[in-house]
């Protein structure tokens, strides 16, 4: 169990996403054509290039709206080979 399996019950009519936190996520990403949204929680800031979702807990996953991208329940290890992934890209 998750913290957020136990915190997040009523998590997204409670919590509203906020639309300066949007902006700048959606700044960062610039042109990303994919994106891989680990820590996916309800999807309020899922980008719609989102090509899947990783969210460790299931409440929150429940609670993702229909239409969202597709979600796998992981929690989140080292990655046997990080040379392996690509580099994420940050605009300031």
């Amino acid at each position: 169990m998750t913290v957020y399996d136990q915190i997040g019950r009523t998590y997204r009519a409670a919590r509203r996403p906020d639309p300066r936190l949007d902006d700048q996520i959606t700044a960062a990403l610039g042109d990303a054509a994919t994106v891989v949204n680990v820590g996916a929680g309800t999807g309020s800031y899922e980008p719609p290039a989102t090509l899947i979702a990783v969210e460790p807990s299931t409440v929150m996953i429940a609670q993702r709206p229909p239409g969202s991208a597709p979600v796998v329940r992981a929690r989140p290890r080292p990655f046997p080979s990080p040379t392996a992934w690509p580099t994420p890209r940050w605009r300031s």
